[in-house]
């Protein structure tokens, strides 16, 4: 009767050294010592194992600065920049510099070269919420409000360019212009679009009729950009009027608030797309390079954001024919 006898392959103690030694996780590299990506993209770094079949789980390490995120699982490029992003194995790391830029537009695209850099709008179709408060709000020194109108308060940003607006102006005409109003909460527009609606109300309107009118003049609350704290109402004798334009200051701010980050935020000839009557005493704060080119365009805000909108789609298109390079 023959026996089975079951045989079991034996490895010899130097040999199974040597491949344990094979599988032991020595170094990781990347392919290059820096990557390029693009603002929004979804990305993944690929490390290379030393030796290549060995085992190993990746531990992924962000810097904080916010240029890179994590988003189900995979690392996003949040805002431009340059960081670090690192990889760790146990006690073996590397790491790879990460350059984030913005998607460019054509070299040939007419469109705001600073599209990614969003200005909020509040008007007739854009809302903002009641509890919206902008941040960084500081109260206005008295010497730059009107006589009787305390406790204004706008963005510190805005501010600031406001002074060296003002300084500006008297040096050159030695014209004077007063704050009346500046930034407006929620409740405080609702108060202001119901007292003009009760005063139409007053002249003969009906409420349909009173609260058609008074969007000439007066947003609905939500809808007034004076709540975003950037937005300023001027004026050299406490009121405002059409005629500011004809005064020193009104023609030298229609002229020259762009170079210091303002619009006339409601031109002339541009009430039948912001739907608000003409005024040259209201300006906004919105940087100057996005002034510089509504100014030179003849753009209002409505317009200049449709066209960022329209540069967004366009450099999205761009960019997926010319990747990002570490340049």
């Amino acid at each position: 009767m023959a026996v089975a006898v079951m045989c079991k392959k034996t490895v010899s103690p130097g040999r199974k050294m040597i491949k344990e030694l094979d599988c032991k996780l020595q170094a990781i590299t990347f392919d290059a010592d820096k990557l390029a990506v693009y603002v929004g993209d979804e990305f993944e770094a690929q490390p290379r194992a030393i030796p290549k079949n060995a085992d190993v789980s990746y531990t992924w390490e962000i810097a904080d600065d916010g240029v890179l995120g994590v988003k189900k699982g995979r690392i996003v490029a949040k805002k431009s920049g340059k960081t670090i992003l690192g990889i760790a194995s146990g006690n073996i790391s590397a790491q790879v510099k990460v350059i984030v830029k913005y998607k460019p537009l054509p070299p040939d695209s007419t469109l705001p070269p600073l599209y990614y850099d969003k200005l909020m709008i509040a008007n007739y179709k854009n809302t903002l919420s009641a509890k919206y408060v902008p941040e960084h709000l500081i109260k206005i020194p008295d010497n730059y409000t009107a006589e009787g109108y305390y406790g204004l308060y706008a963005t510190q940003e805005a501010f600031e360019a406001y002074k060296e607006m003002y300084i500006a102006m008297y040096n050159e005409i030695k014209g004077r212009m007063h704050i009346i109003s500046a930034y407006r909460s929620y409740a405080r527009q609702s108060e202001l679009y119901n007292k003009a609606v009760q005063n139409l109300m007053a002249q003969g309107k009906t409420s349909t009729e009173a609260r058609s009118l008074a969007l000439n003049t007066t947003q609905t609350p939500g809808n007034s950009e004076h709540q975003l704290g950037n937005t300023i109402d001027v004026s050299n004798d406490n009121t405002t009027d059409h005629n500011y334009l004809e005064t020193p200051e009104g023609k030298w701010l229609a002229e020259n608030c762009y170079k210091y980050g303002f619009i006339i935020r409601y031109p002339e000839n541009k009430s039948d797309i912001t739907r608000i009557d003409y005024e040259p005493w209201h300006i906004r704060y919105v940087g100057v390079n996005h002034a510089t080119y509504m100014y030179v365009n003849d753009l209002c805000l409505e317009q200049y954001v449709e066209l960022q909108e329209e540069a967004q789609e366009e450099a999205d298109d761009y960019a997926l024919k010319n990747p990002a390079t570490p340049d």
